[in-house]
């Protein structure tokens, strides 16, 4: 275990976490249906890092109509592509709403974190206005007002 952690303590330590006022660099992620979509330069960018927080958010978007400056976001680095092909991504391809998967850990890292959170990044001109946090539908609908 020790080992392991040597291995991944450089990523932490040169990686800054993004924060309020920092520039965003808008990647180009493949979705569940594997379409192309650049993330938003001026919008909101909804992150999930687990299995509850993408949760919330598709429960909250299989509802709703998801308006075109609001990317959702699933941190999928931490997954081995076989479970990932097997069943993470055909579950995905239920919902009708676009689900971008970033498989890149060194950009997710940037990316603020809470534990069991969902993060929305209100993004202005490429520049972070806003970080909020969500746990449950009710407070994503309340940051996204």
């Amino acid at each position: 275990m020790n080992k392991l952690f040597l291995l991944i303590m450089p990523l932490f330590l040169f990686a800054q976490m993004l924060q309020i006022g920092d520039d965003i660099i808008p990647i180009t992620l493949k979705s569940q249906h594997d379409k192309k979509q650049t993330l938003t330069e001026n919008g909101i960018w909804i992150i999930a890092w687990d299995k509850e927080s993408t949760k919330v958010a598709n429960k909250f978007f299989d509802t709703k109509i998801m308006p075109k400056n609001i990317n959702l976001l699933i941190d999928i680095s931490q997954v081995p592509s076989g479970i990932f092909n097997l069943f993470v991504l055909p579950n995905m391809k239920i919902f009708k709403h676009q689900i971008l998967l970033s498989f890149d850990e060194k950009y997710n890292i940037t990316l603020p974190y809470k534990e069991g959170s969902l993060t929305i990044l209100h993004i202005e001109d490429k520049t972070i206005t806003q970080i909020q946090f969500a746990q449950n539908q009710a407070q994503l609908k309340e940051a996204l007002k």
